[in-house]
This record gives C-alpha cells, sequence and structure tokens, in this order.
C-alpha cells in the first residue's frame, strides 16, 4: 500500500482539477438562488437520473458493500436490495414533489399550510439528517483517506471539507450534479471493466463463481446463505434493517432536492427510471467484485482486504487483476481506483452540503427571517454562498473533534430513523392526506425526531449487549409512531380549511402549475 500513496495522490489530483473545470463552467451559468439550489430546473431527466444514481454509487457502495460482500457474502447483498427497493416510495412522490414548485423539503410542507414555526421545524429537521449525514460522511472519509494516503486523519478530513466547500460554494447544485453525473460514469466503466475481468476468468459461469468464493471462505457454503451479518434469531431485525434504508431513504433531504432541477414532473419520474437501471447495473457489478476478491485474493492480499472493515477489497482487487504486486499494471489500476473513490467521496458530501445550506439560506433566512423584504432575492443569493461556507467549517470541524473513535454507525443510523420516521410521515401526509393539520404535522416531525433519538439510544448501536431494544435499526419502531404522531395531532387538532388548502396544493401537484411558475420566476 505504502509504495502506491504518492501515485494514488497523483491520480486524485488529476481528478480533482478535472472536476474544478466542471465547476468552473458551472458558475458562470449560476446567478440567482433557483440556479444554485434547483440548477434553474435545467437537469434533463436522464442526467438527474444518472446524478440520483451517483448518490448511492457512493464510496461505501463501491468500497463498503464490495468489502461485506467479500466478508459476509449473501448478507452483504441486502443493503444493494434495500437501496432499489427505496425507491418504490420515492415514485409515489417524485412527481408531486417537483410540480409543487419548491426547492426545499420544508417549502413543500410551507405550500399547503402557509405556516412559519412549521417552516422552522421542518427546516430544523431537515438541518438535523444533512449534518448527521454530512459528519458520517467526513469522518468516514478521514478514515478511508488515512488508509490509503497515509495522511493524519484530520489533514484527511481538512482536504475533504475545503475541496467540498469550493466546489458547492461556486458551483451549486449545477455544478455538484455535474460531478455526480461525470462520478456515476466513471464507476460505471471501472465497475464494468472490473466484472468482466473476474467472469472471464471464470468462463462467464456465474455459479463456478459463486462456488470458487464459498471455497474461500472460511463458513464455506454459509457464505452463501443468510445469517453471517445480520443475526438469523432476530428476524424483525433484518426486516427492520430493510425498512429504515427503503424508507430512509425517501426522507432524506439531499436525495428529494434531486427532483427541484428536472423542469417538470414528468422528468422527475422519467428520472426514477434511469436512477434505478443504472443503479441495478452497478450493484450487480459490486456483487460481482465481491465474489471476485473472495475467490480470487489470497494470502497477505487476502489479510490486507479484511483490514479496515474490507473497505480496501476494491482497490486491493483492482491490484491483483491488473498484474498483482510489483506491477506497474497493479500500481496504476489501485491508485486510479483510490482516487475515484476520493471524487465519489467528494462528490457525496458536496449534495450533503448543498442541502444543508440551502435549508438554512432558502427556508431559515428567506422564508421565515427574511420574510416580505423587498431585496430578498440579493439577499438569498448571497446567503447561499455563505452558508455553504459556515456548514461546511462546522461540518469539518465536527468532524474533526469527533475522531476515528466514535461510531459513525450511530449517526448514520440516526439519519435514516430521522428521515423515515419524521420527515416521510409528515411529506406523505402533506401530499396525499385532505384532512392533515399544521398540529398533525408538527406533530410528526418533533415527536418523529425524538421518538428516533430515543429508540436508537435504546438500541444496540449505543448500549451493546445491555440495550432494552434488540434491533439495530429500530426503524420497525419509529416510523409507525410517526405516523400515529401526524394522525393523533391531526384529530386532537384538525384545521378548519384542511380541505382548502389541501385541494390547492393538489391543484398544483396534479397539472404543474407551481412547477411552471417557479420556473419562470426562477429565470
Amino acid at each position: 500500500m505504502n509504495g502506491n500513496r504518492t501515485l494514488t495522490i497523483a491520480v486524485f489530483a488529476c481528478l480533482v482539477v478535472g472536476m474544478f473545470f466542471i465547476i468552473a463552467r458551472a458558475a458562470r451559468r449560476t446567478s440567482s438562488s433557483a440556479d444554485f439550489l434547483a440548477a434553474g430546473r435545467s437537469i434533463s431527466a436522464a442526467q438527474n437520473g444518472l446524478a440520483i444514481a451517483g448518490d448511492f454509487m457512493s464510496a461505501g457502495t463501491f468500497l463498503g458493500t464490495t468489502g461485506l460482500i467479500y466478508l459476509y457474502g449473501f448478507d452483504g447483498t441486502l443493503i444493494l436490495v434495500a437501496a432499489i427497493f427505496g425507491f418504490l416510495p420515492l415514485l409515489l412522490i417524485a412527481e408531486r414533489l417537483r410540480n409543487a414548485g419548491a426547492f426545499t423539503l420544508s417549502e413543500v410542507l410551507s405550500k399547503r399550510f402557509q405556516d412559519s414555526t412549521l417552516r422552522g421545524v421542518t427546516a430544523l429537521t431537515s438541518l438535523a439528517v444533512s449534518l448527521l449525514y454530512l459528519v458520517a460522511q467526513l469522518v468516514g472519509a478521514g478514515i478511508l483517506l488515512q488508509a490509503l494516503t497515509g495522511f493524519p486523519y484530520a489533514l484527511a478530513v481538512v482536504i475533504t471539507g475545503v475541496l467540498m466547500t469550493i466546489y458547492v460554494g461556486f458551483g451549486g447544485m449545477l455544478g455538484a450534479s455535474w460531478v455526480m453525473i461525470v462520478k456515476a460514469i466513471i464507476l460505471l466503466v471501472v465497475g464494468a471493466a472490473m466484472s468482466v475481468t473476474i467472469l472471464g476468468l471464470t468462463g462467464w459461469h456465474l455459479d463456478l463463481l459463486m462456488q470458487s468464493a464459498a471455497a474461500g471462505h472460511a463458513k464455506g457454503l454459509a457464505y452463501l446463505q443468510p445469517g453471517l451479518l445480520l443475526p438469523s434469531s432476530h428476524p424483525f431485525d433484518i426486516l427492520s434493517f430493510g425498512l429504515v434504508y427503503m424508507l430512509g431513504t425517501s426522507g432524506l433531504p439531499h436525495v428529494l432536492i434531486r427532483f427541484f432541477t428536472v423542469k417538470d414532473g414528468n422528468a422527475a419520474r422519467r428520472s426514477l427510471g434511469w436512477a434505478v437501471a443504472v443503479m441495478g447495473v452497478f450493484f450487480l457489478m459490486i456483487v460481482v467484485l465481491g465474489l471476485g476478491a473472495r475467490a480470487l485474493l489470497h494470502g497477505p492480499d487476502a489479510v490486507d482486504a479484511a483490514a479496515v472493515g474490507g473497505n480496501l477489497v476494491a482497490p486491493i482487487l483492482a491490484k491483483v487483476l491488473a498484474g498483482g504486486d510489483g506491477s506497474t499494471g497493479g500500481a496504476l489500476a489501485m491508485a486510479f481506483i483510490s482516487g475515484v473513490c476520493f471524487l465519489t467521496i467528494l462528490a457525496v458530501v458536496s449534495g450533503l452540503l448543498i442541502s444543508a445550506a440551502g435549508t438554512v439560506a432558502h427556508d431559515l433566512f428567506a422564508g421565515i427571517i427574511w420574510r416580505g423584504r423587498p431585496d430578498i432575492e440579493r439577499r438569498e443569493r448571497r446567503m447561499t454562498r455563505v452558508s455553504s461556507v459556515v456548514v461546511g467549517v462546522i461540518a469539518t470541524l465536527f468532524s474533526i473533534a469527533i475522531g476515528t473513535g466514535f461510531n459513525i454507525t450511530f449517526l448514520l443510523g440516526l439519519a435514516f430513523l430521522v428521515a423515515a420516521s419524521a420527515n416521510l410521515p409528515a411529506l406523505v401526509c402533506t401530499l396525499f392526506w385532505r384532512r392533515f393539520s399544521r398540529a398533525g404535522a408538527m406533530a410528526g416531525l418533533a415527536g418523529g425526531l425524538v421518538v428516533s433519538i430515543i429508540v436508537i439510544v435504546l438500541s444496540p448501536t449505543v448500549m451493546g449487549q445491555a440495550a432494552w431494544i434488540p434491533l439495530k435499526y429500530p426503524a420497525i419502531i419509529s416510523i409507525p409512531i410517526g405516523f400515529v404522531l401526524c394522525w393523533l395531532g391531526t384529530v386532537l387538532r384538525p384545521d378548519r380549511d384542511a380541505a382548502a388548502r389541501y385541494s390547492e396544493l393538489r391543484l398544483h401537484t396534479e397539472i404543474g402549475v407551481g412547477a411552471r411558475s417557479s420556473a419562470v420566476a426562477g429565470h
């Protein structure tokens, strides 16, 4: 590994410089808050689909899931299945979200209820999810860059944080989208090249690859069966694990804002088709890579691959496929894969920073603090860049402060739980329930946030063997409670004008009145 670090850094530097050209081009087209937050509604369905897929084709997938399949076999593939199924709820809301003519999740609720307090609560829950996810990604980035380059952890986090802030501050959503698109294409090409090579070595017989992988694992055929990662003694744990990823995805602010970047609701719906197709192909490649690594890595390579939670499996496998230790091809392949992983991390955290900065500038300042002022567009345009820098600095410093010893699984689990248990119930009820009231929305958002914190603190993720709740991701508890709180708040404090407000919102979401008007306003 040490001999490749200089080459890895050089490859990463070349990729970063290439991305700067994209950002510079996007910066020339980013002149309004609509451009910064939603790329001026100019992203096509295919481009947005690639960008959405790129969000999920992250270092966590390419490195982490490949490593999980290498270590645990069948159980490692469950994350991929949950991610694909996570798009099913989005199919129900994507078109309505875009037609609402909003820029953020908070603004969608605000269009129905016209309540500053509710908008503030929604903004805070969205900001909490984005920051939790962002810090978890930055901590993971620091650990990974430390392992691949030898940089100190703090320096690795600072490099990622600075580049992330520059990308967002100058290029806005358009720049972040194109970085994500280019990154997705590179990963598809890399994954295809490695998968073809692996299948070629096994005569294009997938069953032979699976048998070879099982033969190379200490558990034998159990490698191809459930139970190595998720305890089969708790079937509800597996169900809850799937639920938190499937429904949590539909409540993540940085995923939802992608549907605001296209020109209309039809494009939003079609972009999901592109995303699912691209992700499906890539996820199949990940399975081949994980199985191929287990079948082909032996000796010191196998030991190195099992280290750092399996996160080095993909770079080591690339080295072996290109010639192995001491070969020029092996060194170049490992450096290139590592550099691509850096770019992947950078693209994902840039999307998260856009979401957090947009929440601060558009919802808290423009939507509440500066509401009604005549110069609000100028103020918001300036605040979007200021907030991206401030949030980027805060997230970077916090990631350095908590260090490598902190349980980032807790942060990721909490982010997904809040997204699934607070954001999603309130959003679904806003879009589809005629009687839904302000009190119901407030109860669902605030209560879902509190319940998410309680259940994960009481789970093995935090308390270990002393946990009161035996589920690592207790979404099966918190998600129903989130919906019940929305219902309870509505029943106890109904709105007299609920039906009228719902009809007005439905007019926008069904025929796209909001989409057209906001597109005009944005330009």
